[in-house]
């Protein structure tokens, strides 16, 4: 136990961006004091007439349910071998996640889609029933899922610890994750735009210049 203990505080030591980790507790108490004062009328409702065109696909709560797994498969080796993008990684997360709750604050939102009475009679109405039991459909405007899964992309191709199959696996999955708030109608068509819309100015804070120093040594190099 005491050999754990040092060891703990030896990466502790040698890793001090992970403090930073200690934004994700904060962030989540704040977002279920958000979402229990959040009016239950009389909010914007973010439904718009594209939604009626998206198919409820209930098979894809286990694409939806993956946003918790992948933050993990990103951000843990990230924190272990490389400090500089997990500090990126981070700084964005609490650059959008932190934005989103003060745009709930002033503008409460939420969304009318969920269908009613909708039977478990398999593994994926069994999730979404306790995704649908913990998380009420406000506070929805910008989607904070595709949020986070556009995070652990920028984060995955400016590491070079991840391998082009780990990024190639992490992108397809997020993609399926973003594709996935739409389709169990966790989210109205705008509130995915919208994340997409609300990420350029933390994108261009944090990796536009990476990305474009990479391009530019990359054409030096040919």
């Amino acid at each position: 136990m005491r050999r754990l203990a040092h060891r703990a505080l030896e990466f502790i030591r040698t890793h001090k961006h992970c403090w930073l980790v200690l934004y994700f507790p904060v962030y989540i108490v704040v977002f279920f004091i958000i979402e229990a004062n959040t009016p239950t009328s009389g909010y914007w409702v973010t439904d718009m007439a594209i939604d009626a065109y998206i198919p409820f696909v209930p098979q894809f709560a286990l694409f939806y349910v993956l946003w918790y797994p992948l933050f993990a498969l990103v951000g843990i080796p990230t924190l272990i071998r490389d400090g500089p993008a997990f500090k990126r990684w981070m700084y964005y997360n609490m650059t959008v996640l932190s934005a989103t709750l003060l745009l709930d604050v002033l503008i409460p939102n939420g969304q009318h889609l969920r269908p009613q009475n909708v039977p478990v009679t398999d593994l994926w109405t069994w999730i979404l029933s306790l995704i649908w039991a913990a998380d009420t459909p406000t506070n929805v405007f910008p989607s904070m899922h595709v949020l986070g899964c556009v995070g652990d992309i920028l984060c995955c191709f400016d590491s070079r610890i991840f391998k082009p199959w780990h990024r190639a696996v992490i992108t397809v999955l997020c993609v399926l994750c973003m594709a996935s708030t739409v389709l169990v109608k966790q989210h109205a068509f705008i509130d995915t735009v919208g994340a997409l819309i609300f990420i350029i100015p933390a994108f261009l804070m944090f990796y536009s210049g990476r990305f474009l120093k990479s391009r530019g040594h990359e054409r030096l190099a040919e």
